[in-house]
């Protein structure tokens, strides 16, 4: 697709759905997504060993009617099937929270695309039919909850971004005037506003102004719980995500680094 920035300048941006890799006028360029992976997340350990282990519980062992909280062993699987069966228990988990956030965003694109091109607000009788599935369905509800609590203006859905100076290109949720100030959103599904998300938003931000010529003047992650139905704001100022720009170069600068060591 072509990129037409507010001073004419004009950039061919590629996007690999597959390899979920970006080319600016035929040159790879990292994604945010992809520098911010190089951020340490201790947590995920843990939370494997957590999944591993409730895999044995489901898959070797029954309750022991004889005694309250007791396990009786009843598996007749293999070794080597309990040892795949614990390495892989947190990849299926994993893909099952990908799926939900992938349906969430998708559902809520199309709500948004609807408001973009119709009257300028929700209704009962003009968005899509909510997902079946109960958690992502959770996560569309707190969406809609959140629409009708604030006033918001959307602009843009799924907009393709590349920032010049830095070289680096993303896929920016949502543009949107919410209670009067404008904001670059993303919507998440995860279990918390995790630090990370901010230089996420802020790399598209400071990508947006260079494109658009407008002045970003928050950040807003929007995290939509898929199992209570309830949304959360983490929102950041011009003045604190742009900090969190700096922050996010930090981390380009060493994913460059190491690119180049390779």
């Amino acid at each position: 697709m072509e990129i037409r920035y507010h001073d004419d300048a004009v950039v061919e941006l590629e996007f690999d759905s597959k390899l979920h890799a970006y080319r600016a006028d035929g040159d790879p360029v990292p994604s945010a997504t992809k520098v911010l992976g190089i951020i340490a997340k201790p947590a995920l350990v843990p939370w494997a060993l957590k999944m591993g282990s409730e895999w044995l519980e489901r898959n070797l062992f029954v309750a022991d009617g004889e005694e309250a909280g007791t396990l009786k062993y009843t598996s007749r699987l293999t070794l080597d099937a309990i040892m795949k069966g614990v390495k892989s228990a947190h990849r299926s988990s994993s893909g099952n929270a990908l799926g939900i956030g992938t349906d969430t965003h998708t559902w809520i694109e199309e709500a948004v695309n609807i408001f973009i091109d119709g009257d300028g607000h929700f209704g009962d009788d003009n968005i899509p039919d909510l997902p079946e599935d109960p958690e992502t369905n959770n996560s569309c509800s707190a969406f809609l909850e959140w629409v009708a609590e604030n006033d918001i203006h959307f602009e843009h859905s799924e907009a393709r971004i590349y920032n010049r100076l830095d070289r680096y290109a993303g896929t920016v949720d949502c543009i949107a005037t919410v209670n009067g100030v404008k904001s670059v959103i993303d919507w998440k599904t995860s279990k918390g506003i995790y630090p990370e998300y901010h230089l996420q938003v802020a790399a598209y931000a400071k990508a947006w102004e260079d494109m658009s010529g407008e002045d970003i003047d928050q950040t807003v992650v929007l995290r939509l719980d898929k199992s209570s139905g309830r949304y959360q704001v983490g929102a950041q100022s011009r003045r604190e995500w742009n900090q969190n720009f700096d922050l996010f170069l930090n981390a380009l600068g060493l994913y460059n680094g190491l690119k180049r060591l390779k």
